[in-house]
């Protein structure tokens, strides 16, 4: 989640493109897909399959996990629960969560930097 936060962070504030983020763990295929002469580099598993369903749900604000993410990194952060979306591939409804970023968990989120210009920019 880290990285996800800071890629999300990164999108929305430097480069002001809005992106929306779904994110899950489980096994998946990464490599080559294809024939000698035609052939392409593919991540490929239902999990995969889940995280572009999160990206595109109506539910998503910025960030969706799936329940797998949730219990693999509830120790770090809290997730507000939403109500559980229904999902091609899956005969019943997913839960899914949105992510509490640990500052704004903290302190609420950050306004502005004071004096880190030169290392920001």
């Amino acid at each position: 989640l880290p990285a996800i936060f800071a890629i999300k962070n990164a999108m929305d504030d430097e480069i002001h493109v809005e992106c929306k983020v779904g994110a899950t763990l489980g096994k998946v295929y990464c490599g080559v897909v294809g024939a000698v002469k035609r052939h392409e580099y593919a991540v490929l598993g239902s999990s995969v399959n889940l995280a572009a369903r999160l990206m595109s749900s109506q539910s998503n604000r910025g960030i969706l996990v799936d329940n797998n993410t949730r219990l693999h990194t509830a120790k770090r952060y809290q997730f507000n629960s939403l109500v559980p979306i229904v999902a091609k591939g899956y005969s019943d409804l997913v839960p899914i969560f949105e992510p509490i970023p640990t500052i704004e968990r903290r302190w609420q989120k950050p306004r502005i930097f004071v004096g880190r210009n030169t290392e920001i920019n």
